[in-house]
């Protein structure tokens, strides 16, 4: 079995594009709880199976080919901590963390978002060439699922469905 731990962080308010306020970027990172193929291109549709004020259980169904391990779907508990971070915790016990957090400044306008993925392949030994290419898959995946979140957050709030 061979676990990669990854993560990739990228700045959330870029030059040329409108500031994103912290209460926004905070519904989004809500929306993604429960409309994944939003903010995800590997995803396809989000199914909510039960939730509560803090917690979502849901189905993910990902694109043909969208996951790095070849997985079809996926259900996960979705543990909200406002306003800063998502841990998505898949039946295996892998988690994936979405942060936001503040630069130097402290004010919230330098804002990043972070994704940290534990990325589990009991099918994989460790140190085989199928090893070393499915890291590289997924770190693909880790990075692209980080810009495609920036770039989905800005597009909802340029187009007014998050306010």
């Amino acid at each position: 079995m061979v676990v990669f731990n990854m993560a990739y962080t990228a700045p959330i308010n870029r030059s040329g594009l409108p500031v994103l306020t912290p209460t926004q970027i905070w519904t989004c990172m809500e929306r993604k709880v429960r409309h994944a193929e939003q903010f995800v291109p590997a995803i396809v549709n989000t199914e909510v199976l039960s939730e509560s004020r803090t917690e979502l259980e849901r189905r993910v169904t990902f694109a043909p080919d969208g996951h790095p391990a070849g997985a079809k779907d996926a259900v996960e508990t979705c543990k909200m901590h406002e306003p800063c971070r998502v841990d998505f915790v898949a039946a295996d016990g892998s988690t994936i963390t979405n942060a936001v957090s503040v630069g130097p400044d402290g004010d919230g306008w330098n804002s990043y978002y972070t994704y940290i993925f534990e990325w589990r392949h009991p099918e994989i030994n460790e140190g085989s060439v199928e090893a070393v290419d499915q890291k590289k898959a997924d770190w693909k995946t880790t990075r692209l699922a980080v810009e495609a979140t920036i770039d989905t957050m800005h597009k909802l709030v340029g187009e007014g469905l998050v306010a």
